[in-house]
């Protein structure tokens, strides 16, 4: 369909169902107002004793178009629902219940058909209204494009070269100078206590202070402190 002609039915379609439901809330207020005046209300209370009972309808109408055209979830269109069915109910009742008796003649049924259309043709207004606003709603989902998720470039990876990190407490040679510095102030501490330290003991403590070892180096920094002499491993 032509978008303009599309776009000029779904208004000429909201302005029927609005002047539509508007003509049958009239007709509702007349019903319930004579209603009023045969349950003895007078003047200002007759007058506004309808707007109790139909504002309901309306007010529950605005809040279901809201409810759908801001997408309400389910459990919160509950209550505009309730709202507008309460009006309803209450409001044909009042309508129907008015209906007097001419002389002669019994309230026929289509008597109260007739009084009871008011608030129906109100409130039928409303379902073609939510119609058109559903369909409407799930014709401008389907026609936009679905949103592009903008990822960034994965970054370049960048290879570096191996280079080999020289071990601060080992060398090729042999065992690092601070390690047998940190191992002489060791023994000579343990001395100084009169305790007698043992190579385990030793690589324990060397490697509490930082420095790594393999242990084939273990003899080797015993030997170089003098440990080896005087204590057994």
């Amino acid at each position: 369909m032509n978008p303009r002609t599309r776009k000029a039915a779904l208004y000429a379609i909201a302005v029927i169902a609005i002047l539509a439901s508007a003509n049958a809330l009239a007709h509702s207020y007349a019903g319930l107002y004579d209603w009023a005046i045969h349950h003895r209300l007078t003047g200002w209370q007759a007058m506004s004793w309808p707007a109790e009972i139909d504002v309901f309808l309306a007010v529950g109408e605005l809040a279901l178009y809201v409810a759908y055209l801001d997408a309400w979830p389910a459990r919160q269109r509950i209550w505009p629902w309730a709202t507008a069915l309460t009006g309803l109910a209450v409001s044909v009742v009042g309508n129907v219940g008015h209906i007097q008796a001419f002389p002669g003649g019994p309230v026929t049924v289509a008597d109260r058909l007739t009084a009871a259309t008011s608030p129906l043709a109100a409130f039928a207004g409303l379902s073609v209204g939510l119609l058109v606003v559903k369909m409407t709603r799930q014709h401008t989902t389907r026609q936009r494009p679905p949103a592009r998720l903008m990822l960034a470039p994965p970054p370049t990876a960048t290879v570096l070269p191996v280079r080999p990190v020289p071990s601060p407490t080992a060398s090729s040679t042999g065992p690092d100078p601070r390690l047998l510095r940190d191992a002489r102030l060791i023994f000579h501490n343990a001395t100084a206590r009169g305790q007698r330290l043992s190579q385990r003991t030793l690589a324990r403590e060397l490697r509490g202070h930082g420095h790594h070892f393999p242990n084939d180096h273990l003899r080797h920094i015993a030997a170089t402190i003098g440990l080896v002499r005087d204590a057994a491993a």
